[in-house]
């Protein structure tokens, strides 16, 4: 179906090629999971496959590439379009219209299918991608994750045999994310569809790929085969090129480097449970155990951020929050989750002040937020936006660190101000990108600027909305020790997520939304543990944390084991916590829900 010969290509202006010299091949029916590094040109393969590069895309193309037997390079797009779904990383990106059901329409009518026929389409689309009922809606009023599912349903309303999607769960909450690979997997059962799958999530989507495509950061073919082999017997190497991996491998793996003797290499749930059961003395061990846990002392009592019954619409619209209040003391980690629409983003901008929130709502050191100047804000609070475009403010990416310490696009910097721009650059791996326009990053190197232009200017609160999307594991690893840093240094620190790993291993208070509501403030692990209020909430179990529930069922005790180092501390193993967590958190929520 795919077949890829000698495939190279580089954009405009860039000095180094996005993709080198890829071989590799994909039977019809497939489906391949893509990996690489941020910048290994998994997104470039994407537009390659469709003909977007290089009919539309300028740059220098090299080699062959056919799908379906047509040449992605020689036949036009309108053609390769019927043959290929691309859904991207951005659905703004592909959009076309201002409502659901012209937008899924689009394509139908395009490819001129019988205008009877377009309804029903339009229907079955939105249905098998959870959108019943939205064919009314605009597209401007949805949140990320509906945004995804519709841009999802456009192209499956075509019926392509290949279908590409570019980090699909980028959007989604973890609800919606196991329903969209629910619905991949079932694609993939069906074989009707070749899949081609860019994503990190693996835990999720591990148990039904057929194969793994590692590109090297540099866009070469790293490795093609069994993700058995790609993710135990070639670990060393996809670490080494920033490559994420599933949770449950890395439990084993560790325990093994630690040596229990773990047979097998598994990689579902059911196969990971089953083979730490065949382990000798290990579910013993777990179950003698005492649950984990790892107080940490006591910060600073000065409560920096106060919500006092919060409510808030935007106009002519629905409440977005409804009664919400909580603390955030100086010093403290906090993360909120929530489902798609839960009013997340909408109460990070309130803490930070990008939205002005009602009067005597949300209060700053003790000063209601509403009558502190636009200055007095931005020196002790940055807000890192869920989009990095929606920030981006100059035409280089040094020019936008410059940008935030100068607060002026010709305002000049002093020594002490360009060494520091230079080390920030180098800090979050974009020193060789500095020239570089950053509407021609990657979106994982779009999302490593946005958050380092605002923690250049090392204010004492931080909100971020999603900090590590579309980062790889290498990235998104420095990004959090990074914030670990700055927390451990006094640093305040407010993250929003849909990444319920990072919510479990960094949160000293997690607050969960539910439909604009406070439902839950307290520790991680007792909301992981709440099965009813996961549930509620539209959110899932890290995987570790699932993975912990099973066996406490073998055990007949609730070992709550939710991070790696958890694991292996139980194991009898302990090890440092990048961050520990507290499990005493002072009564500072206020009207949350049971």
């Amino acid at each position: 179906m795919i077949a890829a010969s000698h495939l190279g290509f580089r954009y405009p202006e860039r000095r180094l090629p996005a993709l080198r010299d890829l071989s590799f091949s994909v039977r019809a029916g497939e489906s391949v999971l893509v990996l690489g590094s941020s910048g290994s040109g998994k997104s470039t393969l994407a537009l390659c496959l469709d003909g977007l590069i290089p009919q539309l895309v300028e740059g220098e193309f090299s080699g062959e590439l056919t799908v379906a037997g047509l040449s992605t390079s020689a036949r036009p797009v309108s053609l390769l379009a019927q043959k290929v779904g691309l859904v991207f990383q951005d659905p703004e990106a592909q959009f076309c219209t201002l409502s659901v059901q012209d937008e899924v329409a689009f394509g139908l009518e395009n490819l001129r299918t019988a205008p009877e026929l377009i309804d029903g389409k339009i229907e079955a689309a939105l249905a098998r991608v959870g959108l019943a009922g939205f064919r009314e809606r605009r597209l401007d009023a949805l949140s990320g994750g509906e945004q995804q599912r519709v841009a999802l349903a456009s192209v499956l309303a075509l019926e392509p045999e290949v279908l590409v999607l570019d980090e699909p769960s980028a959007n989604l909450d973890p609800a919606g994310t196991r329903g969209l690979f629910a619905l991949l997997g079932q694609l993939a059962a069906r074989g009707e569809h070749t899949l081609l799958v860019i994503e990190h999530k693996l835990d999720e989507i591990i148990a039904w790929v057929e194969s793994v495509l590692v590109l090297a950061p540099d866009g070469s073919l790293l490795f093609r085969g069994d993700p058995r082999e790609a993710f135990y017997e070639r670990a060393e190497l996809l670490a080494e090129a920033g490559v994420w991996r599933p949770q449950r491998v890395a439990v084993v793996q560790g325990l093994r480097e630690r040596g229990w003797a773990i047979p097998e290499s598994p990689l579902s749930l059911a196969e990971t449970v089953a083979a730490l059961r065949a382990t000798p003395g290990l579910l013993a061990q777990l179950g003698a155990a005492p649950p984990a846990s790892a107080p940490s002392p006591p910060g600073p009592e000065e409560v920096l951020l106060a919500v006092r019954d919060l409510s808030f619409s935007y106009p002519k619209g629905a409440e977005v929050l409804s009664a919400v209040s909580f603390e955030i003391r100086a010093g403290e980690f906090t993360v909120i989750v929530g489902a798609n629409g839960a009013g997340k983003s909408t109460l990070a901008s309130l803490l930070s002040g990008v939205r002005r929130p009602p009067r005597g709502t949300v209060y700053l050191r003790g000063s209601d937020m509403r009558t502190l100047s636009d200055a007095a804000l931005t020196a002790q609070v940055g807000h890192v936006f869920q989009n990095p475009e929606h920030q981006l403010v100059a035409d280089s990416v040094h020019g936008e660190l410059a940008y935030s310490l100068a607060r002026s696009k010709h305002g000049r910097l002093t020594v002490e101000q360009e060494a520091t721009v230079t080390s920030t650059l180098q800090r979050f791996g974009l020193e060789r990108l500095a020239e570089a326009n950053p509407y021609t990053l990657s979106q994982g190197q779009k999302r490593r600027l946005s958050v380092a232009a605002m923690l250049v200017r090392a204010q004492p609160v931080l909100v971020l909305d999603e900090p590590t999307f579309g980062q790889d594991y290498d990235q998104a690893l420095k990004l959090m020790d990074l914030l670990a840093d700055l927390w451990r240094q006094g640093s305040t620190i407010v993250v929003v997520t849909h990444d319920m790993n990072l919510a479990a291993q960094y949160a000293q208070q997690l607050l969960v939304l539910d439909r604009g509501e406070l439902l839950f403030c307290g520790p991680p692990g007792e909301f992981f543990a709440a099965e009813e209020l996961v549930d509620r909430a539209s959110l899932a179990r890290p995987p570790l944390a699932q993975l912990s529930a099973a066996l406490s069922a073998e055990q007949g005790r609730d070992l709550r084991l939710l991070t790696l180092n958890d694991f292996f501390a139980a194991a009898g193993l302990a090890s440092e916590s990048q961050i520990q967590r507290l499990t005493d958190m002072p009564e500072r929520c206020h009207g949350v829900g049971p």
